[in-house]
């Protein structure tokens, strides 16, 4: 099979290794079809600028703490290694080979895997999300960015006629601003981008802004909502800029979704509207759910949901560029330089 390997920051190869031999009893053989590049978590890595390559991250105390080098990641960084969650995680494939115990899948049918970016993956067959035979098999690739999203849209608790205001249009930008729609809110999104702005009009946005050709955007939502602000913000920039600036947004008393992960260090200012409006600044970290309703919204609930979504959500305008898996360090080239002629980008196998 092909794996990808970081030898360096920016630097990425795709490499033969051989395939795995044993299947267990329970486990499923995927050969891959299509992979989905994170625009976020993954560039943090491709960049070489992640916290992982500094300090270790203690799952116990749930801290980052200093590490010894030897503790921290070091390149060659191989999808196949055990774990590699930062080398792609969201794989559309069809199952080849099933354990002798497998009775839920079948060979031809085609699944979403949480996996790195590599030709074949042996997973077991509960780990693998049967795709509905109608859907284009590329659409399984943002499952992950959905759950994202949509974890964001439960920690906003968006009511009718909310006004939500989403900062960023990168894939889960426009992800959650449909989302959004679909909850009943009234939304506005906010990119520097008119690439990603005319995308979010085709998806049902009510109203695009560019914080490069308007007025202050806080000033203007303000006006449209006759002086109120937004009662949602959500950041899906990774910007502390964006960040700030949807701090002023949101209305008194309201709340902003931090939906990215911010990457080195931030500077926010807490002294002005923070501080004067009350506004709450909520993470909305994927991996976790509200405590005061994990217990309904488990995580094999928001998966069999998100994946019911893919039928019903504009995902073929997202879908801008797709390259060959062995032109992966051209793909991520792309995403680094010119993130302007991007928005989701696919690896095909």
């Amino acid at each position: 099979m092909n794996i990808a390997v970081y030898t360096a920051p920016k630097t990425l190869e795709v490499r033969e290794h051989e395939s795995i031999e044993i299947l267990g009893e329970n486990q499923v053989r995927v050969k891959s079809l299509f992979s989905g590049i994170s625009h976020g978590t993954e560039m943090g890595v491709y960049r070489g600028v992640a916290p992982f390559f500094s300090k270790q991250y203690d799952p116990a105390i749930r801290l980052f703490v200093p590490a010894n080098a030897q503790d921290t990641w070091q390149y060659p960084i191989r999808s196949c290694d055990p774990g590699v969650w930062y080398l792609g995680y969201s794989v559309c494939g069809e199952v080849i080979e099933t354990g002798d115990k497998v009775t839920t899948l079948s060979v031809g049918d085609k699944v979403y895997i949480n996996a790195s970016h590599q030709s074949e993956h042996c997973v077991d067959a509960d780990k693998a999300v049967k795709l509905p035979n109608s859907l284009d098999p590329r659409y399984g690739v943002f499952i992950t960015n959905l759950m994202t999203a949509f974890n964001g849209i439960l920690d906003s608790d968006i009511k009718l006629g909310d006004v939500v205001v989403i900062m960023g249009q990168g894939v889960i930008g426009q992800l959650t601003a449909q989302l959004a729609k679909l909850s009943g809110g009234i939304v506005y999104v906010v990119d520097t981008i008119d690439k990603r702005l005319e995308a979010s009009t085709k998806i049902g946005a009510d109203e695009t802004f560019n914080p490069m050709t308007r007025d202050d955007i806080a000033s203007v939502i303000r006006e449209k909502t006759s002086g109120r602000g937004a009662d949602i913000v959500i950041d899906a920039t990774g910007s502390s800029k964006a960040l700030q600036q949807a701090i002023r947004i949101a209305a008194p008393e309201s709340k902003v979704i931090a939906l990215s992960w911010y990457q080195g260090d931030s500077v926010i200012n807490f002294a002005d509207e923070f501080h004067h409006n009350r506004i709450t600044i909520r993470c909305s970290q994927a991996n976790f759910t509200r405590p005061d309703f994990a217990h309904i919204w488990t995580f094999e609930r928001k998966l069999e949901f998100c994946t019911s979504l893919l039928s019903k959500l504009d995902l073929e305008t997202l879908i801008t560029n797709e390259y060959p898996f062995e032109q992966i360090q051209t793909a991520y080239e792309k995403i680094d330089t010119h993130p302007e002629e991007i928005i989701q980008c696919v690896l095909s196998y």
